[in-house]
């Protein structure tokens, strides 16, 4: 930037749910931070609706005319992949902030890749990543001397069930929500299978892979994704893929990865429709402590995520349960996104993690067996 003393201004790029749950009222309350400059969305309601409540009047429904504006960085919040967007993004010599996934397989995270390296700042959205309570689980686990197995629980309930508490625009359709409860009506195969994920799906499991394999490979870069980006921000990299099992149409699935040292790590997700409950536990075993790192749903504002730790004093077992910080990961890493581009901090998680991300979601969704 020109002068960091004034606000960064930004465009956002996809003003769906999560730019209305979370980066949107994030950018807004922090005048002194940032300055939403202009919006883009394919849908008019929108956008407008968008417009209105942060009285932007830049509004684009081509993602190019944004970028044309003058804006030091812009915000990739639109669904899918993400790909192509910050190709031009990158282009057009705009910082970036942009929400996982980067690409939906590693070619497309490989070509942009080549564009993000010539241009300015990427950071990639793995709010968990910034959560006060992950990064104090992960300074205890690091001081484990026999880390032994991590086992990592996802309990899905239907998603829009997740955030009725939020307003959204345009308002939910009742008939369709009724819809969204059943898994033969929620349409989640015909979108991934005929969809616009289908492309880079195939390219990973190719065409003849079964449905099930093919949804589930969805999941992986739509959902579990956070947990093994969370896992290797603490383990590193696995060795090798031991196993990848999926049933119920590919929305269950659990997988084991080897990591050195002898460490084994176990993931779980499991769709639960009728149970309209979202959980999300991280269990690190060792004979020295157990450490329990409980995520919230994502989908609420300032919600802490409790860590346990468990160990021996004496001959007597001491359970104690840490909560850190009320502070909103969402928040915290679109402030360290203001510091990357404005201070020259390097990303905290940047193009090094998407790959990573997206070479063993590859090798999990080859893996998988029906």
């Amino acid at each position: 930037m020109s002068n960091a003393t004034r606000p960064l201004r930004v465009g956002v790029i996809g003003c769906g749910g999560i730019a209305q749950m979370m980066h949107l009222p994030f950018l807004a309350e922090r005048p002194d931070l940032f300055e939403i400059g202009a919006l883009c969305d394919i849908d008019p309601r929108i956008l407008e609706a968008m417009g209105r409540r942060y009285r932007v009047d830049r509004l684009h429904a081509d993602r190019r005319r944004l970028l044309d504006e003058e804006v030091d960085a812009v915000l990739v919040l639109s669904g899918g992949s993400h790909a192509a967007t910050v190709i031009d993004a990158a282009r057009a010599g705009k910082h970036i902030f942009v929400e996982k996934p980067l690409g939906e397989n590693i070619d497309e995270v490989e070509a942009t890749a080549e564009e993000v390296e010539r241009a300015g700042t990427l950071v990639v959205g793995y709010h968990k990543r910034y959560d006060p309570g992950y990064r104090f689980a992960r300074e205890q686990v690091l001081g484990l001397r026999d880390l032994r197995m991590v086992r990592v629980d996802v309990l899905h309930p239907v998603d829009a069930r997740a955030r009725d508490h939020h307003w959204l625009d345009p308002p939910a359709d009742a008939s369709r929500s009724a819809l969204a409860e059943e898994e033969s009506t929620d349409g989640l195969e015909a979108y991934v299978l005929e969809g616009p994920p289908r492309r880079a799906i195939e390219a990973i499991v190719g065409a003849g892979a079964p449905s099930a394999q093919k949804v589930a490979t969805f999941l992986l870069f739509n959902s579990l994704i956070h947990d093994i980006n969370a896992v290797r921000g603490i383990l590193g990299e696995p060795e090798e893929v031991l196993l990848a099992e999926v049933w119920r149409g590919g929305r269950c699935m659990h997988v084991v990865l080897r990591f050195g040292e002898g460490v084994r790590c176990a993931l779980s997700w499991i769709y639960l429709p009728g149970l309209h409950h979202y959980k999300e536990e991280l269990l690190f075993l060792s004979p020295e402590s157990r450490v329990c790192l409980t995520f919230p749903s994502p989908y609420y504002r300032h919600f802490p995520s409790p860590v346990t730790v468990e160990v021996m004093e004496e001959d007597r077992l001491v359970r104690r349960e840490v909560t850190v910080s009320m502070e909103e990961a969402f928040r915290a890493e679109l402030h360290h996104f203001h510091a990357c581009v404005t201070r020259g901090q390097p990303p905290h998680t940047g193009i090094a993690d998407a790959r990573a991300d997206t070479l063993l979601l590859e090798k999990i969704a080859r893996a998988c067996r029906t």
